[in-house]
């Protein structure tokens, strides 16, 4: 009797340690001046009307960006991305078009704050809840088998985006942005931090 006493004693002190452990870590405060974070993905809901758009998609929306830590919560860097969609008609009408996009975005990463205005303790080493701001140019090249009169154009895109990451491991996440981002309504995609 007194070797399961002292067992679950034993098991009570550790479990103990291991949560206050648990919870230092959770409350410690993510600093990202310096950090690297890089993702890609692919965009559903063009430009906010419908999943996939009113087109056939012939390559995917795909995207990818680099994010430096400049400050303690924000990151900064470039964003490219590339997406072709195509039509084909009755009597062999069709076109496409073809979006290069690229400039830069801006992220201010709230969980720290949300832990500090809501006494909370969300593990920032686990989940990262952002807002992003991206802004950039994006080329919109036409083609048709009919000449239509329609140009290619160059035009500026500026939009925000609200997101966040859960990090399957120290250094692997899986992220959701939602907003004006690159091509769509929704950006899914992996992510690297470094």
């Amino acid at each position: 009797m007194k070797t399961k006493a002292t067992f679950f004693a034993i098991m009570l002190i550790a479990s103990t340690v291991f949560t206050q452990k648990l919870n230092a870590q959770a409350a410690e405060p993510m600093d990202y001046k310096g950090v690297s974070l890089i993702g890609a993905g692919i965009s559903l809901g063009y430009y906010s009307y419908g999943i996939l758009g009113s087109r056939s998609i012939s390559i995917p929306p795909l995207s990818a960006y680099y994010e430096l830590g400049v400050h303690n919560r924000i990151t900064a860097g470039p964003f490219v991305g590339f997406a072709r969609w195509s039509y084909r008609g009755a009597f062999d009408y069709s076109y496409s078009w073809t979006y290069l996009q690229g400039g830069i975005r801006a992220s201010y990463h709230f969980t720290g704050l949300i832990n500090e205005l809501l006494d909370m303790e969300i593990d920032e080493n686990k989940l990262d809840i952002y807002l992003t701001l991206m802004g950039g140019l994006e080329y919109r090249a036409y083609s048709s088998s009919f000449d239509s009169g329609v140009s290619n154009k160059i035009g500026i895109i500026l939009g925000p985006v609200g997101g966040f990451r859960y990090y399957l491991t120290d250094n692997l996440a899986v992220f959701v942005e939602g907003g004006r981002g690159s091509f769509g309504a929704l950006y899914l995609g992996v992510s690297a931090r470094f």
